[in-house]
């Protein structure tokens, strides 16, 4: 981190900026997701979590109990 420290991509003042916006906010963001990079970081994880829960619908959606058990 320390060798990052002045060469961030970010502007730490627009940071600073776009945080007390959020918290002016009557509903502020429950997760703010700050910087271009860390935009295309969630979105791809995003899509990869989608693409699992889809994967895991037949197997991991049928696993309540049947009429019988009840």
């Amino acid at each position: 981190m320390k060798s990052m420290n002045g060469r961030q991509a970010g502007d730490p003042v627009e940071l600073a900026r776009a945080l007390v916006t959020i918290v002016g906010q009557d509903k502020p963001l429950q997760r703010f997701v700050a910087g271009a990079d860390a935009i295309e970081f969630a979105e791809n994880r995003a899509q990869e979590l989608l693409a699992q829960a889809d994967a895991s619908r037949e197997l991991g959606g049928a696993l309540d109990y049947d009429d019988l058990h009840v």
